[in-house]
């Protein structure tokens, strides 16, 4: 994305990746505010299938401290997800927020944390 967000909740990256376990393949969805660098609380799942309840969790997360009055009206959500998803996320308590599938840029936002990871992923 060009222009640096200038406040908390204006946009948030969101990264999806498989990580190999010692059992099976599990899904981590990670979310960092774009402007402040804050990690939110990540998800997983035993399948690694992106689902509505999954990515309720996610928001669940992210909105917890979200009000707004203060923060943004409309946040954007910038993801690695394929557009193919836009109709999860039209389904997600997010709904009324925007959301853009940007597989390189959320990469390189959110590069620092990924590197931070303890496991190796592969992306979705």
């Amino acid at each position: 994305m060009k222009n640096k967000p200038k406040k908390v909740y204006e946009r948030i990256y969101i990264h999806a990746a498989k990580v190999q376990t010692t059992e099976d393949w599990v899904l981590i969805i990670s979310a960092m505010d774009a402007y402040s660098e804050y990690a939110f609380k990540p998800v997983s799942s035993e399948n690694t299938k992106v689902t509505i309840d999954v990515l309720n969790q996610l928001f669940d997360n992210i909105l917890d401290g979200y009000k707004p009055l203060v923060h943004p009206k409309q946040i954007t959500f910038v993801t690695n997800l394929p557009k193919e998803h836009t109709s999860l996320f039209q389904q997600t308590k997010a709904a009324n927020h925007r959301f853009k599938f940007n597989k390189e840029t959320t990469t390189k936002a959110m590069k620092g944390l990924l590197n931070t990871m303890p496991h190796e992923f592969e992306e979705l």
